[in-house]
């Protein structure tokens, strides 16, 4: 690639926070966004200028929760694999991403965490979320329930060294017991604590989030379902303003009448897009793994294999459960806007909020002087045209 240079992309309509500026211009002066303003670009610019007809621009997307894509994921094979998987979705509008485990054996987490510590440190990814292995077996979803464990402050201490400070989100289930002693734990290491694979209660939940947990791994999903008199994690969850709430808006985790929901309760502010995707992203239907599980992809829709492993014991995996999924954030946020959600919500919930969650709100996550120049290019219809990370189209300019 070559290195970045300056210009002016002009013409689009720009998504910014405080609006949509159209026309709007912006200005990049390196790897960074220099100024962004509204109408038609001061002339003269004495610099080059790209005109972008009308098309939307938004600030790359910040994908916290994404397993792989591509053929390839970070939860298994080569470090070139996880860079392969990153590359694909950079491509696809995520221009940061946090690269997502599955529960295993805790050798193997290490491991795993040690390969993508590397690649965090030199910017491939912005880190890595620990997706288990402290989750309810009874909620287990497509994870592997024979590798569970119950909330330890020592284990989370050994996984938290492996990743070398690059470790930024733990999920666990809170009614596990210890569990509320792992997430002091976290909290005091500077490691988010999520609540997800849960069957906690309502009252449980809140307790965890008074203890210091602050976000919610794909809502609903792998969740004690809400109910008017149990709300269960999701209520308690979205009940709370201190809470961020992921959301997979792929059009088959969630019914749009429940996105909009949640983005009614939640806001701009809380609300977070994810992919939860696994290597079947951007691939052809057919057989795929999600860490130790076996995953049948048809249709697009990744579920659980009916002979993959995981025991038959209580609890264990459900055949046909859905995998993770194979989309990208630009599908996501083309689905989030068809689905009704506004366009500068949807920017904020792909970008911005994910950013400010993850502490790169002074770097990424709007299109604002001063950050990075991480942004994509859209048509009418939110299909991506193309993506710009550090002031480098990657793949073409549009």
């Amino acid at each position: 690639m070559s290195l970045p240079s300056p210009g002016v992309l002009a013409g689009g309509r720009v998504v910014t926070p405080e609006g949509v500026l159209s026309p709007g211009w912006i200005r990049l002066a390196g790897s960074r966004i220099d100024a962004v303003g509204p109408g038609e670009p001061p002339w003269p610019t004495g610099l080059p200028v790209t005109d972008l007809r009308g098309a939307w621009v938004l600030p790359g997307f910040i994908d916290m929760h994404v397993h792989g894509g591509g053929g390839t994921s970070f939860t298994e094979g080569t470090a070139e694999d996880a860079r392969r998987a990153a590359e694909f979705h950079r491509r696809n509008g995520s221009t940061t991403i946090l690269a997502s485990l599955v529960t295993a054996p805790l050798a193997g987490l290490e491991a795993r965490a040690a390969l993508l510590a590397g690649l965090a440190r030199e910017g491939v990814i912005a880190g890595l979320h620990l997706e288990g292995p402290f989750l309810a077996p009874a909620r287990c979803g497509a994870q592997d329930p024979r590798h569970m464990i119950v909330p330890d402050v020592d284990v989370f201490a050994s996984l938290h060294a492996a990743a070398a400070g690059q470790l930024r989100v733990i999920t666990l289930a809170p009614e596990l017991p210890g569990a509320t002693a792992l997430i002091e734990a976290a909290a005091q290491a500077g490691v988010i604590a999520a609540v997800g694979h849960t069957d906690a209660t309502a009252d449980l939940t809140s307790a965890a989030v008074d203890a210091g947990a602050s976000h919610a791994t794909h809502l609903f999903n792998g969740m004690r379902p809400l109910h008017h008199r149990e709300p269960g994690p999701v209520g308690a969850l979205l009940d709370r303003d201190e809470v961020s709430c992921e959301v997979i808006a792929d059009g088959v985790h969630l019914h749009d009448t429940v996105i909009r929901l949640v983005a009614r309760a939640a806001g701009p502010g809380r609300l977070v897009l994810i992919t939860d995707a696994m290597a079947a992203a951007g691939m052809p239907d057919g057989r795929y793994r999600l860490g130790s599980m076996r995953v049948d992809v048809a249709g697009g829709v990744a579920r659980l294999a009916a002979d993959t492993d995981g025991g038959t014991a209580a609890g264990a995996r459900v055949p046909g459960a859905i995998a993770g999924s194979t989309a990208t954030m630009a599908g996501v946020v083309q689905h989030a806007v068809a689905a009704g959600l506004p366009v500068t919500d949807v920017a904020a919930a792909a970008s911005t909020t994910p950013a400010r969650v993850l502490g790169l709100g002074t770097r990424t996550g709007a299109l604002c002087p001063g950050l990075d120049a991480d942004l994509v290019v859209c048509d009418e219809d939110f299909g991506l045209r193309a993506v710009m990370r550090h002031g480098e189209w990657l793949g073409g300019a549009p």
